[in-house]
């Protein structure tokens, strides 16, 4: 019996020495500006959806892995908490963050003016369509597409924007871009890599992360001109504080160079935001 006891002992302060230390290590004004019950409970619970990489994904142990991941786990340790994923349908995401079960949401979320009216948002990142051509492709760039051929999936977004592109090169008098299509991703990236159309309008970190699995693919440079937007990490709309003591955290992340590094290991360091593009939502 008093074995049983002095072991739950030291399983007690191991995790109370655990706790402290974590605390000792974090953003002292982020953590301060915590809720107290989020504080006290030393977990940040976590909604995503881990079919969507290089974002959120399983990695091949079947742990969470990916750019949202990692960043939502360094913003935990600079608040002294421990972060709690959990793997939710992608549209529940918001709901959940808005109704209180999660404390916060994140799957590279747009801040679009419909999420806006029902959560907040902390912005982490700004991405927009790149080109995602063959290996040795020259002479296209993601804003020169006139005369050019793109694989398309079909019913995809970008088939809207190719389009608007196209008609844009009509009306200034260049040769509009003809279209393939294809009936999903995986065609359309095994099209291009085998030389079928000029290049791919995809999200550019998805495309480096695809580029990378793909020795036939590459990225060309740039993003294409107006499809640039802010996704950011969801919270509650009326969690003001969270929503502070994540900035904070975000912000000294950026400041001791973390979350630099976090972006340039998934290739896409130029995308990456700097304290002024953080304002307190």
């Amino acid at each position: 019996m008093t074995c049983t006891k002095s072991a739950w002992l030291g399983v007690m302060l191991s995790a109370l020495l655990a706790h402290a230390a974590a605390a000792q290590d974090a953003d002292q004004a982020a953590r301060a500006a915590l809720p107290e019950a989020i504080r006290s409970a030393g977990v940040l619970n976590v909604a995503t959806s881990l079919q969507w990489p290089p974002f959120d994904y399983k990695a091949e142990n079947g742990q969470p892995e990916g750019i949202d991941i990692r960043i939502v786990t360094a913003v935990a340790a600079k608040l002294g908490l421990k972060p709690l994923f959990t793997d939710v349908k992608f549209p529940t995401i918001v709901p959940g963050v808005s109704s209180g079960r999660f404390d916060i949401g994140v799957d590279e979320l747009a801040e679009t003016p419909e999420r806006q009216k029902i959560v907040r948002f902390v912005r982490y990142y700004k991405g927009g369509l790149g080109l995602l051509v063959r290996q040795g492709t020259q002479d296209i760039d993601v804003n020169h597409l006139c005369g050019h051929t793109l694989a398309l999936t079909q019913g995809s977004s970008q088939v809207a924007v190719a389009q608007r592109v196209s008609d844009a090169c009509v009306k200034d008098g260049a040769k509009p871009i003809a279209f393939l299509f294809f009936p999903d991703s995986a065609d359309t990236y095994l099209a291009v890599s085998n030389g079928r159309g000029d290049g791919f309008l995809t999200d550019r970190a998805v495309g480096v992360y695809v580029a990378r699995q793909n020795g036939k693919l590459t990225m060309t440079p740039g993003t294409l001109q107006g499809t640039v937007d802010f996704s950011g990490i969801v919270l509650a709309k009326d969690n003001a504080a969270l929503a502070n003591a994540v900035r904070l955290a975000l912000v000294s992340l950026m400041q001791d160079g973390s979350y630099q590094k976090i972006l340039e290991g998934f290739g896409i360091g130029e995308d990456a935001l700097t304290p002024a593009d953080v304002p307190p939502s």
